[in-house]
């Protein structure tokens, strides 16, 4: 009796260490409601939107936890905007990606990312990126700030702002009238204001030498999310294409008909908007005022004396002769059929215009543009990757979300940080 009762014992007390061993292995359940994980979501929605990490002893925490637990994620992410380093870390480095052609942050600060700080801070409404005739610089006396001198033909005042880490987020100033230097000391306003499209920086990566494609191409690229390969059509119609592009590369006409014309009809039907614009290390030139006998040699630009069309729009013409000559800055859409149309979702007059800003009005006020907006925002925000196609549903929500908010970026930037797939 006795041994079986010892044997009991044993086995009892196995048992209740077995049990005592899987308990400590199970964690405990986390529910929304605990403080602990309120605190967890407050931190990462902090750190996403400003870039920055919070202290331990940090009252923003307590603030963004309290709203958190009421439900209101939105007012928990404003908290966050407020700070300044949404803007001079989160907003500025994902401008920048914008404003160069290898598409890097390890670049200087220029105009194309100050407007977008601005426009995102002031809250105007996001289109007028493509079509303001704006731009922002910083104030105060300790940076250059020659019009000119500083900020046409160089980039120095954007470099003594951020040289000398002016506060961003307070500093820039918002200029109505966007102006091409005319000489060393002169400028004039700009005859075809397209908002970021024709400042410096982005007139400086894509404008120079070459013949004016890339405009295009980087205009889809960073303010519609699609890269050159993905709106090719070969069906489309090639009376646009230039008379630089071989009909019959290495003598054979399929490989044009399959292959280079499918870019070629989209990017030189739209290339015409720019077709008085160019760029060199004096800075931006139109032909509208740089062709005026009053500005000095070095000031003026290469155009047709009738047309005002620049020389390089029409170079290597005897490539293929009977190709497309540009006479003037009219474009035309050739993105509308249905293998494109359904996927820019064009509105209002967009089959065909003149000149950059009638160029960048078409692109703005697409669906797609406000989709691509809300895609760059989350994946700079959550730090997440996108799938246009698999995707698509969800960004076409995002996108239209972001327009009955008024296209306002920082509206963005905050919805962004609270979506489930940004915070799981």
């Amino acid at each position: 009796m006795m041994q079986f009762l010892t044997t009991t014992l044993i086995v009892a007390m196995g048992l209740t260490a077995v049990s005592q061993s899987a308990m400590a292995q199970v964690k405990p359940v986390v529910t929304a409601a605990d403080p602990s994980a309120m605190e967890l979501k407050a931190r990462k929605m902090y750190e996403r939107l400003t870039g920055t990490k919070l202290p331990a002893d940090s009252p923003i925490v307590a603030q963004m936890v309290a709203l958190l637990n009421k439900g209101d994620l939105a007012a928990a992410a404003q908290v966050a905007t407020a700070d300044n380093n949404f803007l001079n870390i989160t907003v500025k480095l994902m401008a920048l990606k914008l404003s160069t052609r290898d598409e890097t942050i390890k670049t200087e600060l220029n105009d194309l990312v100050a407007t977008f700080i601005g426009v995102t801070r002031d809250q105007t409404d996001a289109r007028e990126l493509l079509t303001g005739n704006i731009y922002y610089m910083g104030s105060g006396t300790d940076v250059r700030s020659d019009l000119v001198a500083d900020l046409l033909i160089s980039n120095n005042h954007y470099v003594d702002l951020e040289q000398k880490r002016v506060n961003l987020a307070t500093n820039l100033v918002r200029k109505t009238g966007q102006q091409i230097a005319t000489s060393a000391t002169t400028s004039v306003a700009n005859p075809d204001p397209a908002g970021v499209l024709t400042l410096r920086a982005f007139m400086g990566a894509h404008a120079s030498a070459g013949t004016n494609r890339r405009l295009v191409e980087y205009t889809f690229r960073e303010f519609m999310c699609v890269p050159l390969n993905d709106w090719a059509d070969t069906g489309a119609s090639d009376l646009r294409i230039g008379r630089d592009i071989d009909r019959f590369p290495g003598g054979d006409h399929t490989k044009f008909s399959t292959s280079c014309k499918g870019c070629h009809t989209v990017m030189d039907g739209f290339r015409g908007a720019f077709a008085k614009w160019d760029y060199d290390n004096l800075g931006i030139k139109h032909s509208d005022v740089n062709t005026r006998g009053g500005s000095p040699a070095e000031y003026r630009i290469a155009a047709d004396a009738t047309t005002g069309v620049i020389v390089k729009m029409n170079r290597n013409g005897t490539v293929f002769p009977s190709g497309y000559v540009t006479t003037n800055a009219s474009f035309v859409n050739n993105a509308i059929r249905p293998k494109n149309a359904d996927f820019f979702e064009w509105r209002g007059d967009a089959l065909s215009g003149t000149g950059a800003a009638g160029f960048g009005r078409v692109v703005a006020n697409s669906r797609r543009f406000s989709q691509c907006m809300a895609k760059t925002v989350f994946e700079t925000v959550c730090r997440k990757t996108l799938d246009p196609v698999a995707d698509k549903a969800k960004l076409k929500d995002w996108g239209d979300e972001f327009e009955r908010d008024g296209y306002k970026l920082k509206k963005l930037f905050e919805n962004m940080a609270t979506k489930t797939e940004c915070l799981n």
